[in-house]
């Protein structure tokens, strides 16, 4: 915790208390009353200690927000501390004369508000990238995360079964560049014909036996598979599997999007990054129909095949907490675990900038925002008592949400709380 200078003075005036104690008391050690005189040299000491703790409790509860904003930004080499009035990521780079040529990028991204001390941002400058696609070979530059989104980024046109790998350029000199090399392995096409259903699919198996593995196609006793399950693939190949007899309905459904959360300390707590985008897949299930005198009266799945395969939404989480002094005093204070400062620090940064007189458009006021009656009920100097209102809301958090962490949670997906 940082001393203020006030804070220093009162602690070297608590030292020259004690020890001015400590020489009284060894020369009343032999005074017959010399028990109650030391008793009182340890009353005395006490009495400066509490003074000293009171000065402490008053610098918390008269703590007062910064009009400016903490910000630790790393670009082209370095990394800065900088105070600043910018609202967003976009405005901060704007601010500072930082520009973003085609194919850089920046975390969290340019509309990203500014809220939270110490915030991190980082720019990713654009490098070499060779995209080769068959007997295409496409060179940008690109600081795009992932191989998959290097690729998009060269204006290749991916499926969900397509793989992406990235490595280092292996000959530089043939290859004509020192950055990195994407190669896009793609998957053949099939039609699969699946009890008289035509479906058209993409694959990476390598036979017959192995697309059926793949799209989870179950062969009976009494079907019959067109080529023989041996058979190598070739693009646009046609494979049936017959079963005679039956009646047959499709249901195509949709896969909604997949999401892959990464930690990453390279980003704030509560921040987020984008890494790649992705796309919802398709799967189509196989229904024998029994029918009775024209009518369907029931049904029974046969097969449930993938024929588009999703792609997932890869997104860094930011794990880095960095919570000013000032404001750890405050939490302390009001009697906050430490393991809950982290998503204190988020909501009030967010409803308030931590502002204990912040007062909203819709009527709400102090660090967490709630109605003025409710607030100058609990602490009747609301306006500057951050410790009083931190033990407010704290009973509200974990009333309403059973912890901080619940109402964070809640405070993400809804954007208020």
């Amino acid at each position: 915790m940082v001393l203020l200078a006030s804070d220093r003075q009162d602690s070297l005036r608590m030292k020259r208390h004690f020890f001015t104690v400590a020489r009284v008391a060894k020369r009343i050690h032999a005074h017959p009353l010399g028990f109650v005189l030391a008793t009182f040299a340890v009353l005395l000491l006490l009495s400066g200690m509490v003074y000293w703790l009171a000065n402490r409790s008053g610098a918390v509860a008269n703590y007062v927000a910064r009009s400016r904003t903490i910000v630790i930004i790393s670009h082209d080499g370095k990394t800065a501390t900088i105070p600043t009035t910018a609202k967003t990521v976009g405005d901060l780079l704007e601010k500072l004369h930082i520009k973003l040529a085609p194919g850089d990028r920046v975390e969290p991204e340019s509309s990203e508000e500014i809220k939270q001390d110490n915030l991190l941002v980082n720019v990713y400058r654009s490098v070499p990238v060779a995209v080769t696609d068959g007997a295409t070979r496409t060179h940008i530059k690109t600081a795009a995360a992932t191989p998959r989104s290097m690729a998009e980024s060269a204006g290749v046109q991916l499926y969900g079964e397509d793989v992406v790998q990235v490595g280092p350029v292996s000959n530089f000199v043939l290859e004509k560049n020192v950055g990195r090399q994407v190669t896009v392995d793609r998957a053949k096409p099939i039609a699969l014909t699946l009890y008289g259903q035509l479906l058209n699919i993409r694959t990476q198996a390598q036979t017959v036996g192995e697309l059926l593995k793949e799209k989870n196609v179950t062969v009976r006793s009494d079907d019959t598979v067109k080529p023989a399950i041996s058979t190598p693939l070739t693009e646009h190949m046609q494979v049936a599997v017959v079963r005679n007899g039956i009646h047959v309905i499709t249901v195509t459904e949709d896969i909604p999007v997949p999401v892959k959360h990464i930690i990453d300390p390279s980003l704030s707590f509560g921040s987020q990054a984008v890494r790649q985008e992705g796309s919802p897949g398709k799967r189509v299930q196989t229904y024998e129909i029994n029918v009775q005198q024209g009518e369907e009266v029931s049904r029974r799945l046969l097969q449930s095949v993938v024929t588009v395969q999703p792609v997932e939404r890869i997104v860094a989480k930011g794990n880095t907490v960095n919570i000013p002094a000032d404001k750890q005093a405050v939490m302390a204070a009001a009697g906050i675990h430490p393991n809950d400062y982290a998503y204190v620090d988020y909501i009030f940064s967010h409803e308030s900038r931590w502002n204990t007189a912040a007062a909203s458009a819709n009527g709400y006021y102090g660090l967490g925002q709630t109605n003025l009656a409710r607030l100058s009920s609990a602490c009747p100097n609301w306006q500057t008592d951050a410790v009083c209102q931190t033990k407010l809301f704290a009973g509200y958090a974990t009333g309403r949400y059973g912890s901080w962490q619940g109402a964070y949670n809640f405070w993400l997906n809804h954007r208020w709380w």
